[in-house]
């Protein structure tokens, strides 16, 4: 490519005014990734020629790998107009149809890195119009259908994509999680043998498997399969991580902290703002104890304007937008502020950039609180847990060394921001939400992704047991509503005693989760903030913990607030029988309501500044380690 450069260099040497040459150089500067030249470049060409659509459409190309993505949908709307006035004046050709399907699918794409999910889905029905027979087509409407949450529409477009190319691993893999977030469980096990069998051809072959490792977390997937699955998407991470060409980070040598001296611990995440995570941590970035750690927020999105951003903004030491800079400007402002420990909060969830940590620019790197599993990646030297959500007999499910927090690992802000909740005069009525007020109450605010026949198959059950009760869940999303009410209604339920509400306002949400008398978890993948939000509300739980890390949180949480013995099942059978006894024994339910609120206020699980000192000190003995060892280990406070 290097020598084409340098011909095509030599040809406008002797022939400038080539709008085509420089396009072509343009194309050349492109596949070496140096798409400044390359923009540049087609800038030239279109100069000399105004009219020529491809270079539009590849310039388009080029202006999107910098992030200019305002620029790049001018310019495929100029190609498009193009080849409009080109079919007006001539006719259309199949060629010509061709580039106008690539052109809309290129458009497609950038408007749906800005959000634009309507004007995406539009530019892809035009390009499945333009192309019926093409899978991929579908597949790419079936993304935007669901990125708009138009769900039915984006099944029905991955069966269409799944019958022109039965073996489409993307598709299978993007229609399965669609149907999981429906609760449409039919043919399930067949579903997921066919899941298993691409993961597993797709593995061998070198490549990153379709399912995505977040997706995984709610799937019946055994740990192995989703550990190997995990490793080989954090290795794909690293090699286009590699293909930024950056030189390794060199670090000073080891050295443990002089007196006085203060630990720098950076946090990344794009979730700074109105997100789960920081409605838990908002007040973790400024309560860090000042004296020992030095801290600095990355983040990835820009300010959002609520107040949870404005907050972390304020209290946090120090708190930089990086949003609109490049991979490699972020990770040298990292390295040049001499992070010692970096932590990533986003994990394998919207909005990561996964490439930041793979190129390592602190010597030591934490993963989370955003991703409740292994992370894969040989360069996360820590996972942060505790000894419930990972206990010794599931090491096997682990990459990285893991720390170990003394009581949940899962922090929250609920003492501070969420007081309100303790006073009962600003609990709201059942009747306000359409519940009945004579009536036991289960609920479950999961949303519906986590859900699995099996565990809804206990909850109808209980249901039977418990005539005088009702199932109160979240239309999250509302598509969900219709399949679970007919599967309740095939195992003898009638669908009115299962009570659907809209998804409310964070506070309302956390003060009206009171109301249900008891809350049962998804075993599959659990409560995390949703637990949180059910006990602060001061609503028992039922959880049966699994052997992966999504599977035990709401175990920890019940640990941490004291009430493992009560809330923590080890069987289907047993979580029947426990839902079904506290129903029936109005003493022993309001007995255990009284004492889970009685511990909101003393409980280690609300204790926000205990917990921070403990995660200080976890911190510090990282970077002690560090200093002091070969490489890092297992490690708890208590050691």
């Amino acid at each position: 490519l290097e020598e084409s450069a340098q011909c095509y260099q030599a040809a406008l040497q002797l022939q400038p005014g080539c709008a085509r040459t420089h396009a072509a150089l343009a194309g050349i500067h492109f596949e070496l990734k140096n798409l400044d030249s390359s923009i540049l470049s087609y800038q030239e060409a279109l100069r000399l020629d105004p009219n020529f659509p491809e270079a539009y459409n590849d310039l388009g190309n080029a202006l999107r790998g910098v992030g200019r993505y305002a620029e790049a949908v001018s310019c495929y709307t100029a190609c498009l107009q193009l080849h409009a006035q080109t079919a007006t004046t001539g006719g259309t050709t199949p060629h010509l149809l061709y580039f106008i399907a690539v052109t809309y699918n290129n458009l497609a794409g950038v408007l749906k890195l800005q959000s634009r999910n309507e004007e995406a889905c539009a530019c892809y029905e035009h390009v499945t119009r333009l192309q019926p027979s093409r899978a991929e087509a579908h597949a790419n409407l079936g993304h935007a259908y669901k990125d708009a949450t138009h769900l039915e529409q984006a099944i029905m477009s991955y069966h269409q994509a799944l019958t022109l190319k039965p073996h489409y691993p993307a598709a299978l893999a993007n229609l399965v999680h669609t149907l999981q977030t429906v609760c449409d469980w039919r043919d399930r096990a067949a579903v997921f043998a066919r899941v298993e069998g691409d993961i597993e051809r797709q593995l061998a072959a070198g490549e990153a498997s379709a399912v995505q490792p977040f997706h995984a977390l709610a799937y019946p997937l055994s740990a192995d399969l989703v550990l190997r699955l995990t490793k080989m998407h954090a290795y794909h991470v690293k090699l286009s991580a590699q293909a930024l060409n950056l030189p390794p980070f060199v670090f000073p040598p080891k050295r443990q902290l002089a007196p006085g001296e203060r630990l720098k611990v950076g946090y990344v995440s794009s979730d700074f703002g109105n997100h789960p995570l920081s409605h838990l941590m908002g007040s973790v970035f400024g309560m860090h104890d000042k004296s020992k750690i030095e801290v600095f927020c990355y983040a990835l999105s820009a300010a959002d304007g609520t107040e949870w951003r404005q907050r972390i903004e304020l209290e946090a030491e120090h708190f930089m937008d990086v949003s609109t800079l490049s991979t490699p400007q972020i990770v040298q402002t990292i390295h040049d502020h001499d992070i010692q420990v970096l932590i990533d909060l986003n994990g394998y969830t919207k909005g990561a950039r996964n490439e930041i940590m793979a190129l390592r620019p602190a010597p030591v790197q934490v993963s989370y609180m955003g991703f409740p599993a292994t992370t894969g990646a040989d360069f996360i030297d820590y996972l942060v847990l505790d000894k419930v959500v990972a206990p010794p007999e599931h090491r096997h499910c682990y990459s990285e060394c893991l720390a170990y927090m003394p009581n949940s690992y899962f922090v929250n802000d609920y003492k501070r921001s969420h007081q309100d909740v303790l006073d009962p005069r600003n609990i709201p009525s059942r009747s306000e939400f359409g519940l009945p007020e004579d009536k036991i109450i289960f609920s479950c605010s999961n949303q519906l992704y986590k859900f699995d026949p099996d565990t809804f198959d206990t909850w109808c059950r209980i249901l039977k047991a418990v005539p005088n009760s009702v199932l109160w869940l979240l239309r999250f999303p509302m598509y969900g509503e219709p399949r679970v009410k007919a599967y309740a209604a095939s195992q003898g339920i009638d669908p009115d005693r299962v009570i659907f509400t809209d998804v409310a306002a964070k506070d309302m949400h956390i003060r009206r989760s009171g109301l249900a008398d008891v809350f049962l978890d998804t075993p599959l993948c659990n409560a995390h903030t949703t637990g949180c939000d059910v006990l602060w509300g001061g609503c028992p739980a039922i959880t049966y913990p699994l052997e992966r890390m999504a599977s035990r949180v709401c175990a920890s949480l019940c640990t941490a607030m004291g009430f493992g013995d009560e809330m923590i099942v080890n069987s289907q059978q047993e979580y029947e029988e426990k839902a079904v006894e506290l129903a029936l024994n109005p003493q022993k339910l309001q007995k255990l309501r009284r004492d889970v609120s009685e511990a909101r206020l003393s409980s280690p699980l609300f204790d926000t500044e205990r917990w921070v000192r403990d995660f200080d000190a976890l911190l510090l003995k990282m970077w002690h380690i560090h200093c002091t060892s070969d490489g890092p280990r297992d490690f708890s406070l208590d050691d």
